[in-house]
């Protein structure tokens, strides 16, 4: 499951290292599942070997028992990741509805792990589509290099929009345990750069 995440996401993958082995474990399962389910819709590419797939997908479920995820977070999930079957070009108003299932409710996801309550889930919402909105800017060429056009060429707006989410879910920190606010600060700063860089 480690492997997974550090193949497929670097930037967040340096940056949970700081977390508990326990923690860091449980992530590994919940991003595991997200890369797996998303290769499922796009067609596993034969150079990629997810053989394990099933194991994969319990192990997830033994995730979402333990901090007992809502079936509203996993069908949000689902539908936005097959919504990729079907819709290759997106509006502002249908991008943000493929972050409420493709980001938001992973953050939400995130935030039980990490021993969040409840009432943080609004602020994880907000920071999960952040991130989400900054990585469809990054992530721009290899998307339409693929048939996907998640944001329009214009990326101002979407960065203007990541700001204002990140600023929004980091009022919802205190939250977040002390000890393991480091992580979080260290993806926003590594965000934060991906902004300037495109702005």
């Amino acid at each position: 499951m480690k492997e997974i995440m550090e193949e497929y996401s670097n930037t967040f993958f340096a940056c949970v290292q700081e977390w508990p082995d326990e923690i860091k474990s449980d992530i590994y399962k919940l991003y595991a599942y997200l890369r797996v389910v998303d290769e499922m819709v796009e067609g596993i590419d034969s150079d990629k070997d997810f053989k394990e797939w099933r194991i994969v997908i319990e192990q997830f479920h033994q995730v979402s028992d333990k901090y007992q995820f809502e079936g509203e977070w996993l069908e949000d999930f689902h539908h936005a990741m097959f919504t990729d079957l079907h819709k290759k070009k997106h509006t502002m108003v249908s991008m943000l509805e493929y972050c409420k299932g493709s980001s938001e409710s992973v953050g939400c996801m995130m935030a039980r792990i990490l021993g969040c309550p409840p009432e943080a889930d609004y602020y994880a919402r907000a920071l999960g589509r952040a991130y989400q909105i900054i990585n469809f800017v990054r992530d721009y060429e290899e998307d339409i290099g693929k048939g996907y056009e998640y944001i329009g060429k214009n990326h101002n707006i979407y960065i203007r929009l990541f700001r204002e989410n990140l600023e929004e879910g980091m009022k919802g920190l205190h939250y977040i345990p002390e000890e393991l606010r480091g992580p979080i600060l260290k993806a926003n700063k590594s965000y934060i750069q991906v902004a300037e860089d495109s702005g």
